[in-house]
């Protein structure tokens, strides 16, 4: 099974689990801080344990840049933790995941995501 992240959309966490022939999806309006525990209940909901994850996609390029971070930075720590392929993807190649297994399978396991992002950081303090 293969997982995708998806948190381009604010306050909405949208994840897949697919693999060749079938795919479940989640969309839960949650803010990024809940996507770990969003991922947790998704598994939970499907009795599906962690090592039973082949691969990891996350929509990059679109969102926040907090969001972008973090799902880049989680599926990074269960790619390394796993010992899995990552796969960083467009908003257009999130539409059809399951087109986008043999790239994800042709990335080495200890190949790690860079975040890219829509917009440059708001690290100002507001006054």
């Amino acid at each position: 099974m293969y997982v995708m992240i998806d948190t381009s959309e604010r306050d909405t966490i949208a994840l897949s689990l697919f693999d060749q022939t079938q795919k479940k999806e989640v969309r839960v309006n949650a803010s990024n801080r809940e996507l770990l525990q969003t991922i947790d209940s998704f598994f939970t909901s499907e009795n599906l344990l962690p090592d039973a994850i082949d691969g990891i996609m996350v929509v990059v390029g679109e969102g926040s840049f907090t969001s972008t971070r973090l799902a880049t930075t989680v599926a990074n720590t269960f790619g390394y933790v796993q010992h899995i392929p990552l796969l960083a993807l467009s908003k257009k190649q999130a539409e059809d995941p399951q087109s986008m297994i043999s790239s994800l399978l042709e990335q080495p396991s200890d190949q790690y995501l860079s975040a890219t992002y829509s917009g440059v950081p708001n690290l100002e303090k507001s006054i």
